[in-house]
């Protein structure tokens, strides 16, 4: 005897794994605040000694990594839900709305990936690589009172 799949059973399950994404977020983008105010104040930056820069990337990548699983899981049951809801036989238009996000979730799902991978690579730079001076590479031929002309 085959199971029957009601919607309203289907939702309370969308909008809890739509909470559970939300809140994922919550603790690495508080993380990643910090170590953007501890940059922006001068307090860990490229002079920083190396034990607390790798500290910094080790942290951010920790909850970079809790992060990412996390929402990747969570992606993938919606996934599973919205498959369930298109083998509903009487589909509310919420219904048929949610199962039409399958396609944007896993579009989320890679954008998600590349910008935590974007945001690890900008933080290692920013730490270990010796910043870029543009006054020693303008000519003082260029330069009249402390403005540069082009």
């Amino acid at each position: 005897m085959a199971l029957a799949i009601r919607e309203k059973d289907l939702l309370p399950i969308w909008n809890a794994q739509r909470s559970q994404r939300i809140a994922s977020q919550l603790a690495p983008t508080i993380l990643l605040a910090a170590v953007l105010a501890l940059g922006a104040t001068g307090k860990l930056s490229y002079k920083s000694p190396l034990d607390i820069k790798a500290f910094a990337v080790g942290l951010v990548a920790a909850g970079g990594i809790f992060s990412v699983s996390g929402m990747l899981s969570s992606i993938s049951d919606s996934r599973a839900l919205t498959r369930a809801i298109r083998e509903v036989s009487d589909v509310s238009q919420l219904g048929l709305s949610i199962a039409k996000k399958s396609g944007n979730l896993a579009f989320a799902g890679f954008l998600y990936v590349i910008l935590g991978l974007f945001n690890m690579a900008v933080l290692a730079l920013y730490l270990f690589k010796k910043p870029y001076s543009l006054q020693k590479q303008i000519p003082r031929s260029f330069m009249r009172g402390g403005f540069v002309l082009f």
